[in-house]
């Protein structure tokens, strides 16, 4: 017993000093200063070898400088031991090493060994999801996204790039409605403006407009289901991109005919019925019914478009400043 008590009197002040070094280089990590974050983790790590903390920020400092070669050399061996309790994080930082390395295929069985280890790690599901695509491996990938967003609906990234694969697989509403997500979380930047962007283009996929007495529709006989049943809600988004050209919305500015059209469609979508269980109608849909609930979705369809900076977006914006800040007080308590 006198031993044990010893033994923890001089394990103590190591630990603290350990995690003292390792919560300095946290912090020179989050401020850019990755080599003398480095120093501060080595030191870390050259006093107690068996930290898989330091050893974790020590890899990732590594990966977030671009010494891939460092990172792969500190992490090879240690995600090997089962007591690791980072072990599923080290795999994911892994992996981006070897993918960032010039070694996708390698990238793709370190995550796939990660994901062996815990089955539900948000990071190795996403970054696995990003090597696929890359690969042109969009049906794994589509799989991977979904589960992805339904264990963390809130990451951005996933809904961004799950847009990209919904539409590069030909499903138009789903991928609408992950555009329009993703939206909901970053609407500013460049991605924000690229995702906007596509969505427009989708929402008036088919509509060819002469003018307001020559409107052409044209509707996909055989759309993909695999991902739910929204030939309806096509044909519906279509018709709602056809009424931009009726003479009444000729005196709106851009963004007001635009901002319509997103608030008309998502409309139309959330006071249907969706009966399916694909992911669209599950982990999408409720989240713009409960904006509909709050008679938010009118405010949302002009904030999904600031990104774009269309004519009119600012005096929209200073028209609505009190439903903005709603708006905004609604995604924090979602959150």
């Amino acid at each position: 017993m006198k031993r044990i008590a010893l033994v923890l009197f001089f394990a103590f002040p190591l630990f603290a000093h350990v995690s003292k070094l390792v919560d300095e280089g946290i912090k020179l990590y989050d401020a850019g200063r990755y080599d003398e974050a480095i120093v501060k983790l080595k030191a870390a790590l050259a006093e107690d070898p068996s930290s898989d903390h330091a050893a974790y920020e020590l890899g990732l400092t590594y990966s977030a400088k671009g010494d891939t070669a460092a990172c792969i050399a500190l992490f090879a061996p240690r995600v090997k031991a089962k007591k690791n309790e980072y072990r599923s994080a080290m795999y994911g930082v892994l992996g981006n090493c070897y993918d960032n390395g010039g070694d996708p295929e390698r990238a793709v069985a370190t995550y796939r060994q990660g994901l062996k280890v815990d089955g539900n790690d948000t990071q190795l599901l996403y970054n696995l999801s990003v090597t696929l695509v890359k690969q042109g491996e969009l049906e794994e990938a589509r799989k991977l996204l979904k589960k992805e967003l339904a264990l963390q609906p809130w990451h951005p990234s996933g809904h961004w790039l799950l847009g990209h694969v919904f539409e590069s697989q030909n499903f138009r509403v789903p991928a609408v409605l992950s555009y329009l997500r993703f939206l909901a979380l970053e609407p500013t930047g460049e991605r924000a403006k690229d995702a906007a962007s596509r969505m427009l283009a989708l929402l008036g996929a088919g509509v060819e407009v002469k003018d307001a007495k020559n409107i052409t529709i044209n509707i996909d006989p055989k759309p993909r289901k695999e991902e739910g049943d929204y030939a309806a809600v096509e044909l519906m988004l279509s018709m709602a991109g056809a009424a931009k050209a009726l003479p009444e919305e000729a005196a709106k500015s851009e963004f007001e005919r635009k901002r319509g059209q997103v608030a008309t469609a998502l409309a139309m979508i959330v006071e249907g019925e969706h009966k399916g269980r694909d992911h669209t109608a599950t982990q999408v849909i409720p989240f713009f019914r409960k904006l509909h609930d709050q008679e938010l979705l009118d405010t949302y369809a002009g904030i999904a478009l600031v990104s774009l900076k269309l004519p009119g977006t600012q005096e929209w914006a200073k028209a609505n400043d009190a439903e903005v800040d709603q708006y905004l007080a609604f995604m924090r308590a979602e959150k």
